[in-house]
């Protein structure tokens, strides 16, 4: 029995070695399983090769002044040799002191936070290198579990053969968030300090590398305090590596200053960038939008947006002074808060008074400014696109026109006279002129330039309210345009994109160009995807057109809009007021041989401006601002076409003027249609009054127009 205990001991000590290593060998066979099936679902080494972070796209003005971004993630793409070297040491320092060292995971540092990890009984110690960070970043959910640790540490380890140490370096600092919607150090360092990150201070290094650790508690535009101090932590960790000196950190911590806004963001002309945004996302994928690293050059002029804006605003600032509104823009109300929409109102209404301005190149459409409201964060309705509003006396260009393309002649006389329509099945209509007054027969021109408005009526029922649509349609009003006569004055809703490229044929000829925003759209290397080309509509013959611009320019040389010359305004221009009912919308459509402006002021709420507020005295006085400071004060004289010629005529019969007649004036016609008969009216006596649009119903008494026309 004795001698049996040691083969006893024996066999069970081979038992168990034996044991030891089936369980080794399961353990080691479970454990290479359990790598394979992780391997099996890592992102491929192709895809490795083509890591390529979201890039925001950016949007410039035609001169290639930036003007704003769209991204989702705020992202600038930089070299590292454009990385300050304190900015890269800050980092290595706090985040992976062994990076040049390891192999994409530290064991030593695993180990360490395991220890903490078990120590405490929480999951508090990280240890992920900065590779690790980057898999996780760019392909793996940030979920605290077991199975993702796995994968991103086997990824790691797939990035770090593949890459160099520093292109891994480079990838991180382009990849990591910032907060406020900002990846990577230049998006950063442009959001945050307004510059770009190789002109990084080293305590403005500092506080960014403090910022990923916690995005949100140690951000320097909300919480400049925490920020601060933890960059002075991320000082002392750099000087205790000795990657500073001490009196580098010391000096560093005393220029830690609290950063006032967020910086270096590019907010340029809101309303117009959320309009080009629109119109790309027709086109564009919004991955590709927000994050394909667009270049997106537009027609406008950064300049001239200043100017648009600055002429708005300060127009308004002045009336809402002399008005006294109830609500104003900017004031704080009782409680301490800015004026804000109405409560009572839509989303999209403001209380106070709005404005807005579009700016084309009559040429080509190209939009040069636009202003859809005083403040965007308010509301981004954008009043220059969306807005339907009554035009008034504006709508009268186009009973106008449409006489003029018919043959009738700026000299013709018409009657301002009472007038009575009969209206089926309604009550008659009874147009009356703004100031109650009747002034008898006049010519067209001095019709359209005093903006009266029973001639204008009266032409629209003598060329037809259907012609006069079909006209306003060929010039590219698409809004809803009903038959009645009181469409002369402009009832029916329109907006001032429409009105401003309806405009724009006027100084080119006939030919309208539509309203465009975008001239090249380009990929992030640069390879043209798209330009545009003006999309160009004979609208009108020429002649028309010119002869139109030629009775627009009475209105500012010493009709409605005669402010124009008072302001010292010396080249060629031409335009149309318009006032609705009530004074509820103010309106100045106006164009030189080289820009377009249309302008609205209004609120939101239909309301009325005030008893005074004329597009003449609201709107105009924008116009003039902005166009003299965009430099359009002196252009020269608009082109004549071929087939237009000028007479000199007696403005009280319209017909060619003689030596008798007390006043004589140069009149410009179409050719075929100029006046052929001489005035018989002054010297040996009154035998004819013109060729009136209505007859020879000149008596002054009230005169019934037309058949009953529907309701």
């Amino acid at each position: 029995m004795k001698q049996s205990r040691p083969r006893t001991s024996w066999s069970l000590l081979r038992t168990g070695i034996v044991v030891g290593l089936l369980a080794a060998c399961l353990a080691a066979g479970a454990i290479v399983g359990i790598f394979l099936h992780f391997k099996r679902t890592l992102p491929s080494l192709s895809k490795l090769e083509s890591i390529v972070p979201p890039v925001k796209t950016t949007i410039y003005d035609r001169n290639g002044r930036p003007i704003s971004e769209l991204f989702q993630e705020n992202r600038v793409l930089v070299a590292l040799a454009d990385i300050p070297k304190d900015l890269v040491n800050a980092f290595l320092m706090c985040e992976d002191r062994r990076f040049r060292e390891h192999w994409g995971v530290s064991l030593l540092d695993n180990a360490r936070a395991l220890w903490v990890d078990l120590r405490t009984g929480k999951k508090a110690q990280g240890a992920s290198t900065i590779t690790q960070q980057l898999a996780r970043n760019l392909f793996l959910s940030h979920e605290k579990i077991l199975t993702r640790k796995i994968r991103e540490a086997l990824l790691a380890i797939e990035i770090e053969k593949r890459y160099t140490k520093d292109e891994i370096l480079t990838m991180y600092l382009n990849q990591i968030y910032f907060g406020h919607g900002a990846y990577g150090v230049e998006a950063a360092a442009r959001l945050y300090f307004g510059k770009s990150a190789r002109d990084l201070t080293l305590p403005e290094c500092a506080m960014i590398a403090g910022i990923p650790k916690n995005p949100a508690g140690y951000s320097p535009i909300r919480h400049p305090a925490a920020a601060i101090e933890r960059a002075r932590v991320i000082l002392e960790v750099m000087r205790g590596a000795g990657v500073i000196t001490a009196d580098a950190a010391v000096r560093a911590g005393a220029e830690l200053r609290p950063i006032p806004t967020e910086r270096g963001r590019v907010r340029e002309a809101p309303y117009f960038v959320e309009f080009v945004r629109q119109e790309l996302l027709t086109r564009y994928p919004p991955e590709a939008l927000y994050g394909g690293g667009l270049r997106i050059t537009t027609t406008l002029d950064l300049d001239l947006q200043h100017d648009a804006e600055e002429a708005v605003e300060s127009e308004l600032s002045a009336l809402e002074k002399k008005k006294r509104y109830k609500v104003r823009f900017g004031e704080i109300d009782d409680e301490g808060a800015p004026a804000a929409p109405a409560a009572a109102a839509a989303p999209r209404e403001t209380g106070y008074i709005q404005g807005a301005l579009l700016a084309l190149a009559p040429r080509t459409g190209e939009i040069r400014a636009m202003v859809g409201g005083r403040d965007f964060g308010d509301s981004r309705f954008n009043r220059a696109v969306q807005a339907h509003r009554q035009p008034g006396s504006a709508f009268k260009v186009f009973v106008y026109t449409t006489a003029i393309d018919r043959g009738i002649r700026p000299s013709d006389i018409c009657l301002d006279a009472p007038l009575v329509i009969p209206i089926a099945g309604g009550d008659d209509y009874a147009p009356q002129n703004i100031d109650g007054e009747f002034r008898g027969p006049m010519t067209i021109r001095e019709a359209l330039k005093k903006s009266i408005n029973i001639p204008a009526v009266r032409t629209l029922m003598r060329v037809t309210p259907r012609a006069v649509i079909e006209t306003a349609r060929r010039l590219g009003v698409t809004s809803d345009l009903h038959a009645v006569p009181s469409l002369a004055l402009g009832s029916c809703e329109v907006t001032l994109m429409e009105l401003t490229s309806a405009f724009s044929a006027y100084p080119n000829q006939g030919v309208r160009a539509e309203p465009t925003a975008i001239l090249r759209v380009e990929d992030r290397d640069g390879h043209v995807l798209e330009e545009s080309l003006p999309r160009l509509h004979e609208a009108l013959s020429p002649q028309t057109a010119y002869v139109m611009t030629s009775l627009l320019e009475s209105v500012v040389n010493d009709g409605t809009a005669a402010r124009v010359r008072g302001s010292g305004f010396r080249g060629a221009a031409a335009g149309k007021t318009g006032t609705p009912n009530d004074y509820t919308d103010a309106w100045f459509l106006g164009f030189t041989p080289e820009l377009v402006c249309g302008v609205w002021v209004g609120f939101d709420k239909k309301e009325t401006i005030g008893e005074d507020q004329t597009g003449s005295r609201t709107a105009l006085p924008i116009w003039i601002d902005f166009m003299k400071a965009a430099g359009r004060d002196n252009d020269a004289p608009f082109e004549r076409p071929e087939g237009v010629v000028e007479r000199v005529i007696c403005p009280e019969t319209g017909e060619l003027a003689t030596e008798e007649c007390p006043d004589r004036r140069v009149e410009v016609f179409i050719r075929g249609f100029e006046p052929t008969t001489a005035c018989d009216t002054h010297g040996s006596g009154r035998r004819s009054r013109g060729r009136g649009l209505f007859g020879s119903v000149l008596d002054g008494k009230d005169d019934v127009v037309g058949e009953a026309l529907p309701r």
